[in-house]
């Protein structure tokens, strides 16, 4: 009876947490669309705010030690901030909007395949919630969301011209960064001994754990469009 209880509980903290993860994607989704409605200059500076933000929750007092492990975080935040502006520089509104899109679908499809099958952990070491469902989910959910986005707004030869934006092995390759960008947070966190960076998106943690995926994926597409 008592197990039963415990059960029916872990089960609605699950669907509470489910509910709160994508609430906060939804709503960065939703922030996506802002990127067709500001201009470059002030697009910029919400993403260097974005960055202080990040800063904010790496250097922060309350965290002891582990100096050098939080200024390696703080320099791949720069990178990955710096390239998110290159792309919308040089791959326009809709590269940018590319990338949300990978990274918060990859977020939402390995939550929910790795709490729906369970299953061999991915990275216990380092993220012990991490399956390879979740692996595998995230990379499947990414992919249907960026073909539905290419059909919706992609035209034949106008989008991303230096890498061509239809390349499947460019598409997962950001995909890749995506998942490995979330479990580097991850393992960041685990040697900085914090659960969540902060409290500013419910369910989700602070900046940094909301744009963890999307820092590496824009490093790597910009690496990839700058050596094309």
């Amino acid at each position: 009876m008592e197990s039963s209880a415990i059960e029916r509980e872990n089960v609605c903290v699950q669907r509470k947490e489910f509910v709160h993860r994508l609430f906060s994607s939804c709503l960065f989704i939703l922030a996506a669309i802002l990127l067709f409605r500001i201009p470059y200059g002030a697009f910029s500076i919400l993403c260097w705010g974005a960055f202080a933000f990040m800063i904010f929750e790496i250097l922060s007092p309350k965290i002891k030690g582990k100096f050098w492990t939080r200024i390696i975080a703080t320099i791949v935040c720069f990178g990955g901030i710096q390239s998110f502006i290159y792309c919308r520089e040089f791959l326009g509104e809709l590269g940018c909007a590319f990338l949300i899109c990978i990274s918060s679908f990859t977020d939402i499809g390995a939550y929910s395949f790795g709490k729906i099958l369970g299953g061999s952990k991915l990275c216990p070491k380092i993220s012990p919630n991490k399956t390879w469902a979740g692996f595998w989910g995230g990379i499947v959910f990414a992919n249907i969301s960026f073909y539905c986005l290419k059909a919706a707004f992609f035209s034949k030869g106008t989008a991303f011209p230096s890498l061509g934006f239809a390349d499947f092995w460019t598409v997962q390759a950001v995909i890749l960064a995506a998942v490995v960008g979330d479990l580097l947070e991850s393992w960041f966190k685990r040697a900085i001994k914090v659960k969540d960076m902060g409290k500013l998106f419910p369910g989700h943690g602070g900046v940094l754990d909301r744009l963890d995926s999307l820092l590496l994926a824009s490093i790597v597409l910009a690496i990839l469009d700058f050596l094309h």
